[in-house]
């Protein structure tokens, strides 16, 4: 009989105990989704204190932790709680985001890697592996993510591209660009944005006639796009085609008269040409509307100078130029120049 008694009294012990543990959790988590995290913290700590081994009260104080940003104490719930249970696939995604908010960046990397190796159709995962890859600079990764989310949608994954390809100009990762937008293009070759992507990439790294057979494919849909006209001059200038190149350049400033950056192209392309005063004329209008390289300009200008036999002032706009920060400009005055330390006529040209 008492053996019996024993065994039902113990019984409704556990009845009890777990009864508390379901009361707890639920509450738990109710406030938690409430947006109530630090009273969701004390319930969860009472469920621990019931079942210390047991991995679901550790994972969700760990998120809670996560919510009222005590990202370093979050890390030690998940990290217990994938010592109980290592395919744990919440504790890891969730740790990866306590690692990455405590700039632990590639411990986060990892743990959002096995998290996809886990779900690995999980969108919001793929997401955040896509975000991080590119701090990281891990650009085969976020490419492989890239292509995946591609199946969202057209407007999600046209910003997602951008983000994609801003990153890794900003990096100037400029040949794995233009590795990756060329295998873009092969499976969708009339995308426009992939396009003028590679275009500006191959400028970048000085693949001229790839810019300008593409800037040509471009231009039999947008024949009067100055954007690309301008790219079509520059590719032109830089092969040597200078004739062309001036030809373009002053089309499109008869389009944009006011570009100052466009007079000032225009002026060098003079330049190369032998065209001494249109380029005196053309870099001296640059420099007067403020072209965004007035070191250049005055470079040029003071070769145009030079040229025309006016040795003082080009020699001013030389010394101005070096002032400015061209370190070229150097070159021609001691060349051309009685004096590099010589900071006479700087002013003469304005």
């Amino acid at each position: 009989m008492r053996i019996l008694l024993l065994i039902v009294f113990t019984w409704l012990l556990n009845v009890s105990a777990q009864s508390k543990y379901d009361y707890y959790m639920t509450t738990g988590i109710s406030l938690d989704n409430k947006g109530k995290s630090h009273l969701a913290v004390l319930y969860f700590d009472s469920a621990i204190n019931l079942h210390q081994n047991s991995e679901p009260p550790l994972l969700s104080r760990g998120i809670a932790k996560v919510q009222i940003k005590n990202f370093y104490e979050a890390v030690v719930d998940f990290n217990k709680a994938i010592y109980i249970q290592p395919n744990l696939e919440d504790a890891y995604l969730y740790r990866h985001i306590a690692y990455r908010q405590t700039e632990n960046f590639q411990f986060a990397f990892g743990d959002i890697n096995t998290f996809l190796q886990l779900k690995p159709n999980d969108t919001i995962g793929r997401n955040y592996r896509f975000d991080l890859s590119l701090l990281l600079e891990e650009w085969d990764q976020a490419f492989e993510d890239l292509k995946w989310l591609s199946r969202l949608g057209e407007s999600t994954y046209a910003n997602r591209y951008i983000k994609f390809s801003s990153a890794m100009e900003q990096a100037k990762s400029y040949d794995a660009l233009a590795r990756y937008v060329e295998q873009l293009m092969s499976e969708n070759p009339t995308n426009k944005n992939f396009r003028i992507t590679l275009i500006y990439t191959q400028i970048q790294i000085g693949k001229w006639e790839q810019a300008l057979k593409n800037a040509n494919i471009m231009l039999l849909d947008q024949p009067e796009n100055l954007e690309l006209l301008k790219i079509k001059a520059d590719a032109l200038f830089y092969l040597k085609r200078i004739s062309e190149s001036e030809k373009i350049f002053l089309t499109i400033l008869e389009r944009n008269p006011t570009d100052a950056n466009l007079m000032a192209d225009y002026g060098h392309c003079l330049l190369q040409l032998n065209k001494w005063e249109s380029a005196d004329e053309w870099l001296t209008k640059a420099i007067r509307d403020k072209n965004g390289s007035p070191a250049y300009a005055y470079l040029g200008r003071g070769i145009a100078r030079y040229n025309l036999g006016k040795v003082g002032i080009a020699c001013a706009d030389w010394e101005r130029s070096l002032y400015l920060g061209e370190k070229n400009a150097k070159i021609y005055l001691n060349n051309f120049c009685k004096s590099v330390e010589s900071a006479e006529g700087v002013n003469q040209n304005k």
